[in-house]
């Protein structure tokens, strides 16, 4: 007796993604036909625990490679900061320094000024 067929099957493995689907629906149409059967209500609870679980072992899956996504960008970033093993250059210099003393200094000899002489009053633009 052979083991295989000449003729084409319905269930075979190239099939399979047929034969998927259509038990899916057939399954489906008669979960929803024996709705209210204590096996059907039994069949459908199993369909939504399972629907739970899968969605539950998704969410961590996509929690866990967004967390690695992350830690890999910080691992780069650290990577990329600058060489502080040396001090970066200084951005003031004496000459700047001394200019910005002289103009503080200079400001406050206006303000003295202004304060022992104050400036004719200034009328009241409203009026």
């Amino acid at each position: 007796m052979a083991y295989e067929r000449f003729y084409p099957r319905a269930y075979g493995p190239k099939h399979l993604a047929m034969m998927f689907f259509t038990d899916i629906r057939r399954r489906a149409r008669d979960f929803y036909a024996l709705r209210f059967e204590p096996d059907g209500v039994h069949a459908i609870a199993d369909i939504y625990w399972r629907t739970l679980l899968c969605t539950a072992a998704l969410i961590v899956v996509l929690a866990l490679v967004l967390g690695l996504w992350e830690l890999f960008g910080v691992f780069d970033l650290l990577q990329r900061l600058p060489d502080t093993s040396r001090l970066p250059p200084s951005v003031f210099n004496r000459a700047t320094m001394q200019a910005i003393v002289q103009r503080f200094d200079a400001r406050q000899t206006q303000f003295d000024n202004l304060q022992s002489n104050p400036p004719a009053a200034i009328p009241n633009p409203s009026k």
